[in-house]
């Protein structure tokens, strides 16, 4: 312990720090957007926002879902002014979507004319089995909204998106008072809880692991880096165990009580279907975080490179769901659920990734394009309606298109385009449809179901009929090799 003791003399408490100013308040805009009844099209949007539109959206799709595009372009300029380098993905609460939803409203503008036509997405005409399978969890009726109700929806979601935006190319857009007057800025108050630097290394001191993480582990394979650290996977000396470990860097975390929040809840969540945090060093400014090594890989190998049956698939969907059904009972929404974030062990095991451990790591830059990636992302999440533990239902059911067609849907459009397309036909084609069996056909219809009421939760689809078919997990082993061997990986 004298060598930590060493390490935090030098932090001092900062006493000098600056003010911190909070979002602005009382903002409208004088923007007048209205629908041009011959036409059909919005006007009185900025002229870079409909260049931008129109390179990604046909005309007939701006008309038919002007909506849907005012939503897409508003989600698409927050992921991108969000995507920032993280140790740890944040852990989803019911609190935390409402703090980011504040922030994506605020600044609203005043609008006039408003759109009082808008469409729900549609479900582009899959239907339901002819045969119900036995114990499908029951559907509640979908609740009806009435043409006031939608205008309202239809004018707020144009407030929302009337803010200042910066995406490839897009000139700011100057705003002025809309009542000629200034409006006031407040100075967000510091919360007495706030913890200095000295305090969180004091508190990771307390949780860590004492000793030098360089003698007990020794360094193989690095798996990737990025901005806030270095992923490896070592061999732990003492037991023989090879793990992954996370090398973050301190010094370079503004941050820091953050990252020793999510340590600590990193230690409470083990569980059979989750990637388990093992154990956390402190050496000087460096935080190594040791966690499960899985060296099947990501499920997306397998999902890309071979044709699994319906009962791996199944399989692989109830190790996962166990995953979701235990985070949604500690009140915790993934929102990032799909085969990439999904690992598998040479013996089949099935384990979902922790919150981002693995975030950073070089990989398909198409997959990793925007927070909580488009392509997985249920409508609520872009419409910003009824979100909650089920949107990683949806992205289940997602990914359980990857099994069968080794790709989600829009993959090949670009990250803006599949956001429309999400918003607009709500759920998507699934092209082999008609060769699925009765009961596949119904799970995923419970899925990927728009209506959030009607969708079912983790614990519902456990007790779905589909799941009783399942294959054993070792039945995976072939695939994990086939697919390590065509794309020449290994740990």
């Amino acid at each position: 312990m004298s060598g930590f003791l060493k390490v935090f003399s030098k932090k001092r408490p900062e006493t000098q720090a600056p003010s911190e100013i909070g979002l602005p308040t009382s903002v409208t805009h004088n923007y007048h957007v209205s629908k041009n009844l011959e036409t059909g099209q919005l006007e009185g949007l900025p002229e870079s926002w409909l260049s931008f539109i129109d390179s990604q959206i046909t005309k007939k799709e701006k008309d038919d879902n002007p909506y849907a595009a005012v939503q897409a372009i508003k989600y698409y300029n927050y992921s991108i002014k969000k995507k920032v380098n993280e140790p740890f993905k944040p852990l989803f609460t019911e609190d935390v979507i409402e703090e980011e939803s504040k922030e994506i409203e605020y600044n609203l503008g005043h609008i006039q004319d408003v759109p009082t036509e808008w469409q729900e997405p549609k479900a582009n005409d899959v239907s339901e089995p002819t045969t119900p399978p036995k114990k499908a969890p029951p559907v509640p009726p979908k609740k009806s909204k009435s043409t006031k109700e939608k205008a309202k929806a239809m004018s707020e979601a144009l407030d929302e998106a009337l803010q200042n935006l910066r995406i490839e190319g897009f000139t700011d857009i100057t705003c002025q008072p809309h009542d000629g007057g200034e409006s006031p800025i407040l100075r967000k108050k510091e919360g007495g809880d706030k913890l200095t630097d000295e305090e969180v290394y004091n508190e990771l001191s307390r949780i860590c692991h004492p000793g030098d993480p360089h003698r007990r582990f020794e360094r193989s394979k690095e798996l990737g880096a990025g901005a806030s650290g270095t992923v490896f996977i070592a061999s732990d000396t003492t037991t023989n165990q090879r793990v992954a470990v996370k090398d973050i860097d301190l010094s370079k975390q503004p941050r820091k009580e953050l990252i020793l929040n999510e340590v600590k809840v990193m230690k409470d969540f083990n569980h059979d279907n989750l990637v388990n945090f093992l154990d956390a060093y402190l050496a000087e400014d460096h935080l190594w975080v040791i966690m499960e090594l899985l060296d099947g890989g990501p499920l997306t190998d397998v999902v890309t490179e071979t044709v699994m049956k319906e009962g791996q698939i199944a399989a692989v969907c109830k190790e996962v769901l166990k995953a979701i059904s235990f985070l949604h009972t500690k009140g915790i929404i993934h929102r990032d659920i799909k085969s990439d974030n999904v690992l598998l062990g040479m013996d089949g095991t099935v384990k979902v990734t922790d919150f981002g451990f693995c975030a950073n790591i070089i990989g398909d830059e198409k997959r990793q394009t925007m927070v909580g990636t488009p392509y997985w992302m249920a409508p609520e999440v872009v419409t910003r309606k009824q979100y909650g533990k089920k949107v990683d239902i949806w992205s289940l059911g997602i990914m359980a298109i990857e099994m069968i067609e080794g790709e989600p849907p829009y993959l090949k459009e670009t990250p803006f385009r599949a956001l429309y397309l999400i918003a607009a036909n709500g759920r998507p084609q699934i092209k082999s449809w008609e060769k699925l069996s009765p009961n596949f056909k119904h799970f995923l219809n419970c899925c990927l179901q728009v209506d959030v009421d009607k969708r079912a939760s983790a614990e519902e689809l456990l007790q779905h009929p589909f799941l009783e078919n399942c294959m054993e997990l070792h039945t995976l082993t072939p695939l994990i090799r086939a697919a390590q061997k065509i794309l020449r990986k290994g740990f």
